[in-house]
């Protein structure tokens, strides 16, 4: 399991600006296997958001403290928290029992894991946490509102986090190798770089997150001769991908294109900068892994190159 945040990550900054007041559980697990993680997405988590009344919500996976699926939920009044609540519970104890060959994560295994994936991290996430026994437990969401464009922005944003959700949730029944995991992440991928319009700014992004990436991916250990060897695409790899076909991500795109024109608009910052975390999170929702998803960008930067070196590049 390596499941982080991406590269630029920004600490949250404090401010929890927001029209939604997020209620927030942390369903702690006592194997880090992918499948028991999608088992959790799919009859814990699916069945509990479908319950809901039209309140907003979304998840994420999550490794501090241990192998983890994060829900938040919005405007949950007390007697509707105790009520998802209880059906959380009730469901992570059937569904959250590891199955034959869903290994338990000791503390051990957990800790050698963890003091990797906190060196790329900031404020709290940068310290191990214990791990946590399995189970549902109660949890703060902290908007990271500098990494999604600041405040005006967080609205428009948690919406996108939910789009993501549903994405996932109605998808992942669906996938039974980890090829097609892969080709879900590229095709999202490049239905985001879409929103941005032209053509040289999209491979331009591409570019420039591959070169992020390797970045983290050095930092966290790995060679120049492992990057080049994981980022090496093939022809018989490639396949062509059409950018003005989005598949099941048409509303995603149109949603961060209108994200897009709200950046730009409003703010100073590259769109692209973070286009760039609404990617991972979507990745991360997947269950693709940090070195899954610097592949994604290997193969999307060897399709559709850039004209000008990333920035940073040599």
């Amino acid at each position: 399991m390596i499941q982080q945040t991406a590269p630029g990550h920004l600490e949250s900054d404090g401010d929890t600006t927001s029209r939604t007041q997020w209620s927030s559980w942390h369903l702690h697990l006592a194997s880090n296997a992918q499948s028991l993680l999608d088992r959790v997405v799919n009859d814990v988590v699916a069945p509990t958001v479908q319950s809901l009344d039209g309140a907003p919500w979304f998840f994420i996976r999550y490794w501090q403290g241990g192998p983890h699926l994060r829900l938040r939920v919005g405007n949950l009044s007390p007697a509707e928290f105790d009520r998802v609540e209880g059906l959380l519970r009730e469901r992570l104890e059937s569904a959250g029992q590891p199955a034959t060959g869903e290994s338990p994560f000791g503390e051990d295994a957990y800790r050698t894991e963890a003091r990797l994936l906190a060196r790329s991290e900031y404020g709290d996430d940068a310290d191990v946490a214990a791990l946590h026994a399995p189970g549902v437990h109660r949890a703060v969401y902290e908007p990271e509102t500098a990494r999604y464009g600041g405040p005006q922005l967080m609205s428009r944003t948690e919406r996108l986090f939910q789009m993501s959700s549903e994405l996932v949730l109605a998808l992942l029944p669906h996938v039974s190798t980890p090829q097609a995991r892969s080709v879900l992440a590229l095709r999202a991928t490049v239905s985001a770089a879409a929103a941005l319009g032209d053509e040289a700014e999209q491979a331009a992004f591409y570019a420039n997150s591959l070169l992020a990436w390797r970045s983290w991916a050095a930092g966290f250990g790995c060679t120049q001769e492992q990057l080049d060897q994981l980022c090496r695409i093939t022809r018989t790899t490639a396949k062509p991908l059409d950018p003005a076909q989005h598949g099941p991500f048409d509303a995603w795109h149109a949603a961060l294109s209108e994200l897009v024109g709200e950046i730009r608009t409003t703010t100073t910052t590259v769109p692209g900068q973070i286009l760039v975390s609404h990617v991972h999170m979507l990745h991360n929702r997947l269950g693709r892994t940090l070195f899954d998803e610097l592949r994604t960008y290997a193969w999307l930067a060897d399709a559709f190159p850039a004209s000008e070196p990333a920035h940073g590049a040599r």
